[in-house]
């Protein structure tokens, strides 16, 4: 059923932005003054982990992180310009940072939405008794169904994989049975399709359903221009064991209480190459990321290029830097010379864009016989 919209879109809720986004076009006087709906955050430019799959392995993993007085500050401001939601993520890990547990509270208190994608091996007690409440839901990453697999997929320390199931337990066991507990925090998992990996699914699939997770998401790896690493790039998703494991997955695990959630039209894109919308409208109109140092772009799947830099929350307003020249600029560089083959062909706004792109460019005929 996919009541997440994981393997979708969302933005057709918001039909008011959608609205004045179209409305907008490309003059700036009025596009200036669009609402972000949503950003990911790094909080933490380091990470536990080193990934054979890592998006941002370019980045380099840098020690650094986001101040609790910084993030009170940006919230305050992009309450102001609108921002609903944040999920954070992006160039590390995001519970390494020892001030996490005030940042969620904090983004709670300017009515802003959060959520983790995290490895898991830092969901302590000490959050989820503390931050979980404020948290609107966790994907755990956990990419293999064995500790033996999972230690060289993620590139860890041996333990690793039985500590973030120890860690799942206790905040579903939170939720469950504390006595204090409010929360209604929905915890997930979710796994890339590998060649290294997909005989150890099943085992993933049946301890994330028996330890009570509400859905394990199956997805391809989809390669950045900007990694370093090579090692997936050719993967053909047309082979027949993804096929029979997606579908062998959901027959004998999804229930009323849990989904294997498969990212189909994700791999469909990928197996076919399905032509794409000419352009990206929804950058820098409806999302941002913020990477560990403050740095805010336009897309996260472009940190470090200086076309979508925006500026940077340690030393501007976000609502100054979501009117600034920057953005503007990066709007004339996305309409009139962003090449999408450098863009991820699954990326994250890939549905939103055609989305967009049906209602602007008028794809779709007869739209008033509803």
């Amino acid at each position: 059923m996919d009541r997440y919209r994981i393997d979708a879109h969302k933005l057709a809720y918001h039909p008011g932005r959608v609205e004045k986004l179209l409305e907008a076009g490309t003059e700036w006087d009025k596009y200036k003054d669009l609402k972000p709906i949503y950003a990911e955050i790094s909080t933490s430019g380091a990470c536990n982990h080193r990934c054979t799959f890592c998006s941002v392995d370019y980045i380099g993993y840098k020690s650094i992180f986001l101040d609790r007085e910084t993030l009170n500050n940006f919230f305050t401001s992009s309450k102001e310009i609108g921002l609903k939601s944040v999920m954070f993520a992006g160039d590390g890990e995001p519970l390494l940072n020892k001030e996490i547990i005030g940042i969620v509270n904090d983004a709670a208190k300017n009515n802003i939405k959060t959520a983790f994608t995290t490895n898991g091996v830092y969901l302590q007690n000490e959050f989820v008794d503390k931050a979980l409440h404020n948290v609107s839901w966790v994907k755990i990453s956990i990419n293999a169904g064995t500790p033996e697999v999972y230690e060289k997929i993620h590139r860890t320390n041996k333990g690793d994989f039985e500590k973030v199931w120890k860690n799942v337990r206790h905040a579903i066991s939170y939720q469950t049975h504390s006595l204090n507990s409010n929360s209604s925090t929905t915890i997930g998992a979710q796994t890339l399709l590998l060649p290294s990996n997909v005989l150890t699914l099943r085992e993933l699939a049946k301890r994330c359903r028996d330890t009570g997770l509400a859905y394990l998401v199956l997805k391809p790896y989809v390669h950045n221009v900007y990694m370093e690493q090579e090692g997936y790039r050719d993967i053909d998703y047309t082979c027949k064991i993804y096929e029979e494991t997606i579908d062998n997955l959901q027959s004998e695990f999804n229930c009323e209480s849990f989904e294997v959630v498969a990212r189909k039209n994700a791999l469909l894109k990928l197996s076919t190459g399905e032509s794409r919308y000419n352009t990206c409208w929804s950058t820098p109109a409806l999302w941002f990321y913020i990477s560990g140092n403050g740095d805010v772009y336009a897309c996260g799947a472009h940190v470090g290029n200086e076309n979508f830099l925006l500026g940077n929350i340690k030393n501007q307003s976000m609502k100054e830097i979501w009117k600034s020249d920057n953005r503007k600029n990066c709007l004339t560089f996305v309409q009139e010379k962003l090449d999408l083959d450098s863009c991820r062909r699954t990326c994250r706004m890939d549905e939103v864009n055609k989305y967009l792109w049906d209602l602007k460019d008028g794809r779709v005929d007869h739209v008033d016989f509803i």
